[in-house]
């Protein structure tokens, strides 16, 4: 596996701030594909872990899974090179943006445009999660808590962190039990 020159990552994390549109979600099949496919830099299932983090963690999904994919490639260095580059392109648009954005924000077509963008990011949305699911997803076990965590979101009996909790909790316990049977 190849190591990532720091300009490599800038640039790859800069082409993907100009594809990022949508939020955090979104920059995964951006990812899977500039790190993994394209470059064979990362793993899925890393990468997911990162995703995982990144949601138990305060802050900016996208910007959150840029520095750990970025510290994986290249330790504090990879993941400044990664931030730096992800922001970089939205600054810009957003200040170019933000400068005529109200005095067109009731034009029909600016509107249809927003309509189209919001059906193309939750179509990203769920490539992410059939991903995620594939990948997560590969034994009854793992099935189990996905489905008790599924239902127990959908009925809103837990918050979003408490059901986060007793995942790692029931994966914990039960990995600890499975291992003193081994033993």
């Amino acid at each position: 596996m190849k190591k990532a020159s720091l300009w490599e990552i800038y640039k790859i994390y800069f082409i993907i701030g100009l594809q990022l549109l949508g939020g955090g979600y979104v920059i995964m099949p951006l990812l899977k594909k500039y790190l993994i496919e394209e470059r064979n830099w990362l793993k899925e299932e890393d990468l997911i872990d990162y995703l995982a983090l990144s949601q138990c963690l305060p802050g900016l999904i996208a910007l959150n899974i840029s520095v750990f994919s970025g510290y994986a490639l290249r330790k504090i260095k990879g993941a400044i090179m990664a931030v730096v580059g992800l922001v970089t392109t939205p600054f810009i648009i957003i200040l170019l943006v933000a400068s005529f954005i109200f005095n067109v924000s009731d034009n029909k077509y600016v509107q249809d445009a927003f309509f189209g963008i919001r059906l193309s990011i939750i179509v990203l949305i769920f490539s992410m999660v059939a991903d995620i699911f594939k990948a997560s997803v590969n034994s009854k076990f793992s099935l189990f808590i996905f489905l008790l965590i599924f239902i127990l979101g959908l009925f809103s009996i837990l918050s979003p962190t408490m059901l986060v909790i007793l995942s790692v909790l029931i994966a914990i316990i039960y990995y600890k039990i499975k291992e003193e049977k081994n033993a």
